[in-house]
């Protein structure tokens, strides 16, 4: 009957000892919160009919755009913008149609991929710029 008694006092040292490093341990503190960031994808100006391809980390972006009458229109120039499936190609939504000089900004929020902007445009000349949010930690 004399080992288990030696054992005992192990035991209840090893138990102790587990014990303090679990008190002693540190918790890890929470990761800050999720904040989010507006990144310019770009700016693009130009004339006419033009495809700009773009890929959305988040699928929020804001299209921001500016016509302005070309000095050789006869008549008040039309701008059209659609965002496009760049895999399927398939139209997903007008976002803008304006006729003439003017300008604006559209949100737009779709599953994170790559999309195509299609511009359909005549007698304006324009500038579109493209504003994606992203949630990033601080």
């Amino acid at each position: 009957m004399g080992p288990p008694f030696i054992l005992r006092p192990r035991l209840a040292a090893v138990l102790a000892l587990a014990l303090v490093l679990a008190a002693c341990r540190q918790v890890a503190p929470p990761p800050p919160p999720l904040v989010p960031v507006v990144q310019t994808m770009g700016t693009w100006e130009g004339r006419g009919d033009h495809t700009i391809g773009i890929t959305s980390q988040s699928g929020k972006f804001q299209i921001r755009w500016r016509t302005t009458e070309s000095a050789d229109a006869m008549a008040p120039g039309v701008f059209r913008v659609t965002v496009h499936s760049a895999v399927s190609g398939r139209p997903l939504h007008e976002v803008i149609s304006h006729v003439g000089a003017g300008s604006g900004a559209v949100d737009y929020e779709e599953d994170p991929r790559q999309f195509n902007l299609m511009i359909a445009s005549a007698d304006v000349d324009w500038v579109v710029t493209v504003d994606e949010t992203v949630l990033t930690r601080p």
